[in-house]
């Protein structure tokens, strides 16, 4: 059975927390085997964390990497003229309450646009 690219890099980054999540260690002894792994891995300490808690929380599934979800061209372009029609409109209005707006008025669904968009 060929293996996804998802599942070769979960595979990776379970082979680098691995030994992270012996519950015998003490805090000392993760603490130092942490740094180890980010050398090694050249990988933040914060990244390292991040991987554990993901595994913990959902198991194998939570170290693949997400699909991205592609927005069509032209949408975003509907999308972006909205917003700045919104911002003329009201120029003090925030981020956040443009697109609580733009998803009250269907423009877009709730929860998919975000504030680096």
């Amino acid at each position: 059975m060929a293996r996804t690219k998802a599942e070769e890099l979960a595979t990776q980054r379970f082979q680098l927390i691995a030994p992270l999540l012996n519950e015998k260690l003490d805090t000392q002894e993760l603490k130092k085997l942490r740094e180890q792994i980010c050398e090694r891995g050249g990988l933040s300490e914060r990244t390292i964390r991040r991987y554990v808690a993901q595994f913990k929380k959902e198991g194998f599934e939570g170290l693949k990497q997400k699909p991205y979800r592609s927005v069509p061209r032209e949408l975003q372009d509907h999308v972006v003229e909205q917003a700045i029609h919104l911002r003329r409109e009201v120029p003090s209005r925030s981020i956040a309450s443009i697109i609580q707006i733009l998803e009250w008025d269907g423009v877009v669904a709730k929860g998919e646009l975000k504030r680096s968009t």
